[in-house]
Order: C-alpha cells, then structure tokens, then sequence
C-alpha cells in the first residue's frame, strides 16, 4: 500500500489560503456594504425632498402649497421605493401622506395653538403679519415634515415593507415626535437627514 505524504507542492501557500478566507467573508461583508449604500442613498433621497419641501412651504396660495407638499412626499415615496424595490402605489401613498400630514397638524403652523384650518386661512390672509408667520413657519415645517415620513418609509421598506403594508395610525406618533426633535434642535430637516 502506497501512503502519500504531503511534500510542499501539496500544501496551499498563505496567499490562496488568504484568498480562501477572504471568500468565505465576502459575502457577509458585501451585504453590510450593500446596506450601508442603500441607507445612505435613502438619507440623500430624503434630504433632497425636504429641501423640494421647503420650496412648496413658500407657495403663497392655500390649497396649492399642501398640493404640492403631497406631491414632493409622493415623489420622495416612489424614489425610496425605487431603492428598496418596492412597486410604487399611488393610491396607497397618498392615503399615507394625507393621514400623516392629518395627524401633524397641530403644529402646521409652528404653534400648538393654531389648529383649526379657519385660524390658519384667517393668519394667512392678515395683510404682512400673515404672510411673514408663513414664510417663516411653513417652509419649516413642510421640511420636518418630509424628513420625518422619508425617515417612516426608510425603516419600513428597509424592514421588507411595502406600500399596502404601511399603517400610518401605528407610525403617527413617531413622525409627530420626529418633527418636535427637529424644531426643538433648530436645525432644518435637510441637515438632519444628512
């Protein structure tokens, strides 16, 4: 019976051995990377739309600025869900933004107090006064608004979720307690999504 003994031709050198251990690894470290790229390319998306938000904030006219808060948040939805691969659902997105934007309106305008749509069309349309309260409170808020529903969907796609799996009642307090951080820090929604 002939035994083999390994010679030095038989022993794998310290560079395949490396090259073994290295693809044995690479898969789980190319996950963390592929996740830390994805999170990174969602806090960019979210960023971009809060200052698109900040621009519908200055829309003058009452009914056209919420119109086109809704359609940067739409517009922010269907990129985030683009990265994640989530299929875009338009009905299912606007019911979202419109429950969650029902929700944070007790601070619509900056002021706890102000909460009633009447009280707000009646600061709006109160000659200088009315318009220097929006132009310095809407743009904020819309802004931290965007930031915190970018900041919802994120985890929520991120998670495995989807457009018809998002409920807005169970989120709601959280996107609240988002935009009260970001007012209370002073900082715009843009840098915090940074």
């Amino acid at each position: 019976m002939v035994s083999k003994t390994d010679t030095p031709q038989d022993k794998p050198t310290p560079e395949v051995e490396a090259t073994a251990a290295e693809a044995t690894v690479e898969p789980e470290v190319q996950e963390a990377v592929i996740s830390l790229d994805l999170d990174a390319q969602a806090r960019k998306i979210i960023r971009h739309n809060c200052y698109w938000s900040m621009g519908a904030g200055l829309i003058p006219f009452i009914f056209v600025d919420t119109a086109a808060l809704i359609a940067v948040q739409l517009k922010m939805l269907k990129e985030l869900g683009d990265l994640y691969g989530v299929p875009f659902k338009a009905n299912a997105g606007k019911s979202a933004v419109t429950s969650l934007l029902a929700g944070a309106g007790s601070g619509y305008l900056g002021y706890k107090t102000v909460t009633s749509g009447v009280v707000r069309r009646l600061v709006r349309k109160t000659p200088v006064i009315g318009t220097a309260i929006t132009l310095a409170t809407m743009p904020a808020f819309d802004s931290a608004f965007t930031y915190a529903v970018g900041k919802v969907f994120h985890r929520h796609f991120a998670s495995g979720g989807d457009f018809l799996s998002f409920n807005a009642k169970k989120v709601q307090a959280e996107v609240n307690e988002t935009i009260e951080e970001v007012k209370a820090k002073g900082v715009d929604a843009a840098q915090a999504a940074a």
